[in-house]
């Protein structure tokens, strides 16, 4: 009996010493690592990408793949392209291959970018929005193309656009239709880069290129809810892109945001200037800037900028922008301009260098006249525009609506850069820009303001409609990612004070999927064997006793 205890005893102990096991429903942390690495990735900007890449927390491919999943789950009511890449995958798998050999180094490596279909991408059709030809397809790269693939881009999808680029109401092509709005699918999209707008802002590419003639990049970007800038006429190539207006024509990128925009800009000047290093969080601390009246307020030299088409919203959202740029350190005053309609008209009438020089030379002395850098006004004013057929089936045509576009007035006539930011979204569905606009070549001086303004205020918000697949999982950044792969182990006494899930950056699991391992069950099989031990223990001491009494003497009593 004593030799049954001791073993019952030593299977006790073994039990005790071992190792408790989780339970079997519980969740495998390296898939719950990689979908949270997949929830970081909406909504992530470009270093962002760039840093999960270099740490290995993805590939490529599986970034590449990543949006082409977003786009087969999300596009369908948005019709945001013509054509979708067949090689994206293969071209992601070569840049992994760089990658692993220690020569993916450019600022763009493994990032996938999607461009407008007016930009020659060797091997696709360049359809300009009309329908697809043989002829279409281009035997070599846009000039701005190349520069993105030397700096290790992925070239996605190329973008729908408003047939030849005609149209800055909607995006509406011969090939494809029409691009819906990001927030509102019965809402115009703009153009005539709309496609390259809302494939953004959906979170269906790390960035996008289009062009602007007269309003084409701005417009978009800003009823999308992303940043765009309208570089000074021909600081960027044209080469490989089919041309509406040549004194008038720029391409240019679509980013969420204004850091994006640098290190887009950087890539299409190839690095000339070196913008994103020169990004300036305080730039706007005593900058003064003036609020151009003829293109923020009503005005009786413009038949259709009366008080009654001035959307409410609109205003109001322009109003509180002023305020933050205030709170910024800017000093606004407003400021008048009363012969702009009339010189812009002109360049557009007679699109003579003259009239552009003309333009150009007044909007100087203004900025001397009045002291100031920059001049902002709304990138438009009117309510945004219903397009086709709405949910009750009302057709809705962009032609019969009022429309006040100011994007178009200043920047294209007068050669000058001008860049686009979100300042609100619109209870109908749409996104809220405000334009600022600079001398030639003041491109980092826009960038600036922009960086510096949107650091503080950042209206840009997420469409509804393209939700992140993956945020249950996650709600961090990649860097908090990367922060928490990197951070010492802490010690016994640390990981007692601060549960793992409520630190700084923490990868949280998903609490649906992964529990704590519940070793109830291991120890009350330890505590029944104990028992079962005392017990047969106890019986047996009452046993022996017994049979002891049963041998005594008659004469020894008890």
């Amino acid at each position: 009996m004593k030799r049954l205890f001791s073993a019952l005893l030593c299977f006790v102990m073994l039990l005790a010493a071992a190792p408790m096991q989780p339970r079997a429903e519980q969740a495998d942390l390296t898939a719950v690592k990689q979908e949270a690495v997949l929830a970081a990735l909406y909504e992530a900007d470009i270093p962002s990408l760039r840093q999960a890449l270099e740490e290995g927390l993805i590939t490529s491919e599986e970034l590449t793949q990543y949006y082409l999943d977003r786009i087969s789950q999300y596009d369908a009511p948005y019709n945001c392209f013509i054509t979708l890449c067949d090689n994206a995958l293969e071209v992601a798998r070569q840049r992994d291959a760089a990658i692993a050999r220690g020569e993916g180094n450019g600022s763009l490596f493994g990032i996938p970018i999607v461009v407008k279909d007016n930009m020659n991408v060797t091997g696709y059709h360049t359809t300009n929005g009309r329908n697809k030809t043989k002829s279409q397809i281009a035997k070599s790269n846009a000039a701005v193309v190349e520069y993105l693939l030397s700096e290790g881009a992925v070239i996605l999808a190329k973008a729908n656009m408003s047939t030849d680029a005609q149209s800055a109401l909607h995006s509406y092509s011969q090939v494809a239709g029409e691009t819906s709005n990001a927030y509102n699918q019965y809402l115009s999209a703009g153009g005539s880069s709309g496609g390259s707008a809302v494939s953004v802002s959906l979170n269906f590419a790390a960035a996008s290129l289009g062009t602007d003639t007269n309003s084409s990049l701005r417009i978009p970007a800003a009823l999308a809810g992303c940043v765009s800038l309208r570089t000074t006429h021909g600081k960027l190539s044209m080469t490989g892109i089919k041309k509406l207006n040549s004194t008038r024509d720029v391409p240019g990128a679509i980013t969420r945001t204004v850091r994006d925009q640098a290190i887009m800009l950087d890539v299409l000047t190839q690095g000339e200037h070196r913008y994103e290093e020169q990004l300036d969080a305080n730039a706007l601390s005593g900058m003064r800037i003036g609020v151009l009246k003829q293109l923020s307020y009503a005005t009786t030299t413009s038949g259709t900028r009366s008080d009654r088409n001035i959307d409410g919203e609109v205003a109001e959202a322009f109003a509180t922008a002023i305020a933050e740029l205030k709170a910024c350190g800017a000093d606004v005053v407003e400021v008048s301009w009363p012969a702009l309609f009339t010189l812009s008209d002109k360049t557009f009438a007679t699109a003579k260098s003259s009239a552009k020089k003309t333009l150009y030379n007044a909007f100087l002395e203004l900025l001397k006249k009045e002291n100031i850098a920059a001049v902002i006004y709304p990138s438009y004013l009117s309510t945004p525009l219903h397009s086709g057929k709405d949910q009750n089936g009302h057709y809705w045509d962009v032609h019969d609506q009022i429309n006040i576009n100011n994007c178009r007035t200043l920047a294209p006539c007068a050669g000058i850069p001008e860049i686009s930011v979100p300042i609100g979204i619109h209870s109908m569905g749409a996104g809220i820009g405000m334009e600022i606009a600079a001398p030639k070549d003041a491109e980092q001086l826009l960038l600036n303001i922009a960086y510096s303004y949107t650091a503080k205020y950042d209206h840009r918000q997420p469409p509804t409609g393209a939700p992140n697949a993956y945020k249950e999982h996650y709600e961090g950044s990649v860097g908090q990612i990367v922060e928490v792969l990197h951070a010492p182990p802490p010690t016994e006494p640390e990981l007692q004070k601060t549960p793992a899930a409520t630190k700084p950056g923490a990868v949280q699991n998903n609490p649906q999927t992964e529990k704590e391992p519940d070793t109830s069950p291991a120890w009350l099989l330890i505590l029944l064997v104990v028992a079962v031990a005392v017990a047969v223990q106890l019986w047996m001491r009452h046993k022996a006793k017994k049979r002891r009494k049963r041998r005594r003497p008659a004469f020894i009593k008890e």
